[in-house]
């Protein structure tokens, strides 16, 4: 009876674990299988919530005229070569985080390096229908000079960080961009990410 209880007991405990376990992992998996780009009428949505975060933080301007000036130059460049992705050229900068996005030797893709703290990614995006869809899923809108980076979480499509990017100005090189905020290690393979995807930084090649 005493071993009978004791293997019940066991089974019932095993089952406990399993169960929790499985779980545990739920929601992951839920997460992943609906992970997707947001849909045209999100889209829109949300252009309209950029707008209103716009307004609503009263975002400034803190380029002096001559980085706004060097920055136009560099778009003009760029819009002869690649008008799709020139307008969205840049190094903008974020609340405790930066966003750069540089041309790449492929016409309507660019190339992408976010800095937040301690942290530096690496990333590529196509740019379609005035918006960069990223290969994580992600679109980033611009309104004037400011950018909304659009995720879908859980099925439902936001602009999760209320201070738009804001403020954009010539590009950096990759390293020393990066390098602002990450380490050694996240540096070196960010460069590495930058140069076997054929990204830019200067102004494009006369044709």
């Amino acid at each position: 009876m005493k071993k009978e209880l004791t293997n019940s007991i066991a089974k019932i405990s095993l089952g406990l674990s399993l169960t929790i376990i499985s779980a545990g992992f739920l929601p992951v998996f839920s997460q992943q299988q609906i992970e997707r780009y947001p849909t045209g009428s999100e889209i829109q949505r949300l252009r309209s919530k950029l707008r209103e975060q716009i307004r609503r933080n009263n975002v400034g301007d803190s380029r002096s005229q001559a980085e706004k000036q060097r920055r136009e130059s560099f778009v003009r460049a760029w819009s002869r070569v690649d008008p799709a992705v020139a307008p969205f050229l840049g190094k903008w900068s974020g609340y405790e985080e930066g966003l750069s996005v540089y041309p790449s030797n492929i016409r309507g893709r660019v190339c992408l390096i976010y800095i937040g703290i301690q942290e530096a990614e690496f990333g590529l995006g196509t740019v379609s229908n005035g918006v960069i869809r990223t290969d994580d899923k992600e679109v980033i809108l611009k309104e004037g000079d400011y950018l909304g980076v659009v995720t879908v979480r859980n099925d439902r499509a936001d602009i999760p960080v209320e201070i738009p990017y804001n403020s954009p100005t010539v590009l950096q090189a990759a390293r020393q961009f990066a390098q602002l905020s990450a380490n050694v290690q996240d540096v070196d393979k960010v460069v590495r990410q930058f140069n076997a995807a054929g990204c830019m930084v200067g102004l494009p090649s006369r044709r």
